[in-house]
């Protein structure tokens, strides 16, 4: 009601589930749907930005068509153009492929029964398949601009008639504007029309172009939305003096988002909208960290993910290499993980992406690039496994938890080359105490036996896979050549080097049975006894699973659960998830190193005073003791 949305919109929201609006949405909507005004939007992530800038243009959109029906009552042709799309009218800008399957997502979910049609054009895929959804003539394109720019630079009529654009959105600007990255939005800005043009010119401008009703030429609106938010106090200003010119500016120009605001042809009376707190990260997000060395990362993320291992994980990495050695791990571990990097294939990526979210337990590992404006339902634990290189991107790593106001929990592995660098995070975020994350080490034993087995069988394993594709290059290239290779090995090198590949064949069996047997029982404590149960007491935990056997026992005959490790009880091990075992155990560490350095001062100067005072009670028995033997 507040909002004054469109009935058809009310209804689509309450069928996704949306009840109430965000505080960024009830700050842009009325501005962008009602005010006709440009808007830029700076919130924490999982705030709610899509729709904050979704809902304003389907809103104008559903708006103009029942205008343009009134008008056109007896007009069938107007009726069926309203149905099967049209000239392009809003073009939505992402730096990510998977955001901008995600914002499409969106949106369509929220126009599945408008009659408004939404594409995603994004690389990786086939381009002749994109042209041709491009050849329906969908009312809105969301898409990243390397592949924008490639179908626009060819000509695609759909992308390059832009006399009725009425929407022009970059979403994650800040993104957009890093050094080295999207050359392509300048060239894209460049195509679109003057916002500040008359009617008349631009109707001048589509003389050769399809006829489009007067109630489509209106004065673009544009919308700049990012996580975080950095606007001078003469912004306003800077818009009304660069309006006129904002087409001349340069690719350096695009170092902020001031200048891209600008150069988009954003008007002064723009909505400034910044809910963006000092620390930027969810309100609800518990951090910690567990301090390891870098051998000892591997054991942690296991025991995280085996012991605690309940909800949705995201794993991130800043190298490829990093990401490649604890998949190949976990999965021979018997951890069903997903990757996402920029090395794969879009289809694999976005096949990731959809298995992702259809598990409860799922397991994802992804470098930096996945980090940013990926919205998830319910992702209950983030895993920092190599610290990011700025503190932008722990954000939005650690944003992809406690989403929509639901708690989350993150955990970083700090080594001892990674410590300042933790620190001095927590110093850009005001955080002088962080929370330790709880290790059971009577795991670890057991813990790392199963690692040395997966670490023995992933180095044959990965010496084998390349010495075999060494090979098939080596044979691809000579078929390609016409040349026939020889074999150059002597016999006894060839009997020599079978022998060997028997034999390594036969050790990767061992360890792999060795590995399936210790995988076949469920992780256990030292302490725990498989023969008694109560062979080292009965703990609180072990009293508990005990109960809830016995409760499981007499309800078995219930419905079955298609989560079926839910239905299993680890006795001796509290399967819990992270944040349940961090608020139950976690401790308070001081991570501010000046604080920490006057501790070691003070606690210096304590013992420096002890001894003094040890000194000095030694010096006066020996006194006492002397002046006794002198009196005698």
């Amino acid at each position: 009601l507040e909002l004054r949305l469109h009935p058809l919109l009310i209804k689509a929201m309450h069928r996704l589930g949306f009840n109430e609006p965000t505080p960024i949405q009830k700050a842009c909507i009325p501005a962008g749907a009602h005010q006709g005004k440009d808007v830029i939007g700076a919130a924490e992530t999982g705030s709610g930005k899509t729709l904050a800038f979704g809902l304003p243009i389907l809103q104008r959109l559903l708006e103009e068509r029942e205008k343009t029906t009134r008008l056109h009552v007896e007009d069938e042709k107007a009726a069926e153009g309203s149905s099967t799309g049209g000239p392009l009218r809003a073009l939505i800008l992402t730096p990510t492929r998977e955001l901008a399957k995600q914002v499409c997502d969106h949106l369509k979910e929220a126009a599945k029964f408008l009659g408004i049609h939404v594409v995603p054009i994004v690389g990786g895929l086939s381009m002749e398949k994109q042209e041709r959804l491009l050849k329906k003539k969908p009312e809105i394109v969301v898409g990243t601009p390397g592949r924008l720019w490639e179908l626009m630079s060819s000509g695609n009529q759909h992308l390059v008639e832009l006399h009725s654009l009425s929407f022009f959105v970059l979403d994650e600007a800040d993104r957009m504007i890093e050094r080295g990255h999207f050359k392509e939005v300048q060239s894209i800005i460049e195509m679109l029309p003057l916002s500040n043009s008359s009617d008349e010119q631009t109707v001048k401008a589509t003389s050769s172009c399809e006829t489009v009703a007067n109630l489509q030429i209106k004065k673009r609106q544009t919308f700049v939305f990012s996580a975080t938010l950095a606007l001078s106090a003469n912004f306003r200003k800077k818009l009304k003096r660069g309006l006129s010119t904002s087409k001349t500016a340069t690719a350096d120009d695009l170092s902020s988002i001031e200048a891209l605001s600008k150069q988009a042809g954003m008007k002064p009376n723009a909505e400034i909208v910044d809910l963006t707190n000092a620390s930027i990260l969810p309100e609800k997000l518990e951090e910690s960290f567990i301090e390891c060395s870098d051998d000892d990362k591997d054991a942690n993320l296991y025991y995280i993910l085996s012991v605690h291992g309940q909800g949705r994980t995201i794993v991130f990495c800043t190298s490829i290499s990093a990401l490649r050695h604890i998949s190949s791990l976990l999965r021979t571990l018997g951890i069903n993980v997903l990757t996402n990097h920029a090395q794969m294939q879009q289809r694999a990526r976005m096949k990731a992406v959809d298995r992702f979210r259809e598990g409860e337990n799922s397991v994802l590992v992804a470098t930096d690039g996945f980090a940013r404006g990926m919205d998830f339902d319910n992702v209950r634990t983030v895993i920092h496994y190599q610290l990011p290189h700025s503190s932008d991107v722990y954000i939005h790593r650690s944003g992809r938890t406690a989403r929509k106001s639901l708690t989350g929990c993150s955990i970083a592995l700090i080594s001892p080359a990674d410590k300042a660098k933790f620190y001095s995070l927590c110093k850009s975020f005001s955080k002088e105490n962080v929370q330790q994350f709880p290790v059971d080490q009577a795991y670890m034993p057991a813990i790392m036996n199963r690692l040395s087995l997966a670490r023995q069988i992933d180095k044959i394993s990965s010496k084998n896979s390349k010495e075999n594709a060494n090979k098939s290059w080596l044979q691809r290239n000579a078929e390609s050549m016409g040349l026939i290779l020889e074999a150059s090995d002597s016999e006894e090198e060839r009997v020599r080097g079978h022998k060997q590949r028997k034999a390594t064949s036969a050790q990767l069996q061992k360890l792999q049975q060795d590995l399936n047997e210790l995988l076949q029982h469920p992780l256990q404590p030292k302490t725990f006894s498989r023969r008694y149960l109560a062979g080292a007491g009965i703990s609180p935990l072990l009293q508990k699973q005990l109960e809830e056997l016995s409760k499981r026992h007499v309800n078995s005959n219930s419905s079955n659960d298609n989560n079926k490790g839910s239905r299993f009880v680890m006795i001796g091990q509290d399967r819990v998830e992270p944040l349940k075992a961090l608020q139950d155990s976690g401790q308070e560490i001081c991570v501010n190193m000046d604080k920490q350095r006057e501790k070691r001062r003070l606690a210096e100067n304590w013992r420096r005073k002890k001894h003094e005072e040890k000194k000095s009670t030694r010096e006066q028995k020996r006194k006492d003791r002397r002046s006794a033997k002198e009196r005698d």
